[in-house]
């Protein structure tokens, strides 16, 4: 049996750039950045799809979560409750970043 978690993808090249992620009936997200970049990736939540604000995550080589990144990695957060994620560039310098979202389902539907 193969189970397929829903993900989104995009490329970040650019300040002002996000990447949207509809979470709504999931439990868990993780946020992959890879690629070489001078960026500050911010992880941000709504729950009514139209306001924003600061989502800790916790890289996966850490217990310190924090709001935003600069360098590649993976970010979990329990996002129970919330409609979207998005990884939003506040701060851009060079290079490329891949980024993925990758939810897990708290059993509901969705």
């Amino acid at each position: 049996m193969t189970i397929l978690a829903p993900t989104t993808s995009g490329t970040f090249d650019a300040n002002g750039e996000l990447l949207l992620f509809d979470v709504r009936g999931l439990g868990a997200s993780a946020l992959q950045l890879s690629g070489t970049f001078s960026a500050t990736v911010q992880f941000e939540g709504s729950l009514d799809g139209a306001t924003f604000v600061s989502v800790n995550m916790k890289p996966t080589n850490s217990a310190t979560a924090a709001s935003s990144a600069t360098g590649a990695g993976v970010w979990l957060a329990n996002i129970t409750g919330f409609k979207l994620l998005r990884a939003r560039v506040s701060a851009y310098t060079s290079g490329s970043a891949s980024a993925t979202f990758m939810g897990a389902s708290t059993g509901g539907s969705r």
